[in-house]
């Protein structure tokens, strides 16, 4: 080997090893950034980017700017519902069926309030406009019908019914069925929207499809998979796997509790920085002119109302 040849291949090596060496250099130092990313990183990205961005303290300050953070305890119906059916029994809940449906409330504003009948259709009749007229703005609300042939089933809204013609977003709702005691929760899938149909002249609907009720026929029928999870043996009928989806079952009593006292949460009330604080709106209205319409409509009539 000449000594030029020679001095090539020891110079390739000296590279190869200078390479090398890089290399591993580079791969232990992003070893260290990888760990000390993980170390650092809550795993959700919004949560990361906040902290990155206002710094590590807005995250551990439970009113950041004045703003409470939203948890399941305060809010339970911004989050999907659970399938746990372990609420406990309130001293208010007075029959056999209170004391059964309320433990289906697990995590939402109604588990521990106390509830009563705002409607019953063997009372206030078999329409949707009875329907209506008696749930429209009553807020949240628990449906609890029984078929036929006696199968206890229900729906949880935890909007309630105002009978404007909306297709409402509610990622806590979902429907429930007994079964010899035991209760199956069927919560929300494919996100928030359309969980609850509610139209005037129409009976209550959670989904398109999920649970439709007529009230007229006494009927509802039921198709699972959609908007709301299937039953866990995979069929797609809330009234029981040997029904066809869809297929049409008869009712014999239909009611819907809602809750006859606020929550600890609407009591103790207070406005964060970004609302009018109390007494605030009434300040700034203290010295209006009263019959005085100011602006352009005040030039357009004179200065009256």
């Amino acid at each position: 080997m000449t000594h030029t040849v020679a001095c090539t291949v020891r110079a390739h090596a000296a590279c190869d090893h200078i390479k090398n060496g890089a290399c591993a250099r580079a791969h232990a130092r992003g070893a260290r950034m990888r760990a000390r990313a993980s170390e650092e990183s809550s795993g959700d990205f919004i949560t990361d980017m906040v902290g990155k961005i206002f710094g590590k303290d807005v995250l551990n300050d439970p009113e950041p700017a004045g703003l409470k953070r939203m948890t399941k305890e305060d809010w339970p119906d911004q989050f999907l519902a659970v399938k746990q059916a372990t609420a406990v029994t309130l001293a208010s809940d007075d029959t056999k069926e209170l004391q059964m449906i309320r433990k289906v409330l697990t995590q939402t504003q109604l588990e521990k309030l106390a509830l009563g009948i705002a409607f019953d259709a063997n009372v206030h009749g078999w329409s949707a406009n009875s329907f209506h007229t008696q749930l429209d703005g009553q807020g949240a609300a628990l449906l609890v019908g029984v078929t036929d042939d006696g199968v206890v089933f229900g729906g949880y809204n935890s909007k309630g019914w105002l009978g404007y013609g909306e297709w409402i977003d509610a990622i806590s709702a979902f429907l429930y069925v007994f079964d010899r005691g035991n209760v199956t929760k069927l919560p929300k899938v494919g996100g928030s929207g359309m969980a609850i149909i509610d139209e005037m002249g129409q009976g209550p609907q959670w989904g398109p499809d999920g649970l439709k009720i007529s009230l007229e026929s006494r009927s509802a029928r039921s198709r699972l998979g959609t908007y709301y999870e299937k039953m866990p043996d995979g069929s797609a009928n809330l009234f029981g796997g040997k029904l066809a989806r869809g297929e049409r079952v008869g009712l014999k009593e239909l009611r819907v509790y809602v809750a006859i006292e606020d929550t600890e949460l609407a009591k103790n009330y207070k406005p964060n920085v970004l609302q009018f604080q109390d007494g605030e709106l009434e300040n700034i209205r203290k010295n209006d002119d009263e019959g005085r319409m100011d602006g352009f409509f005040g030039k357009l009539f004179g200065g009256k109302k």
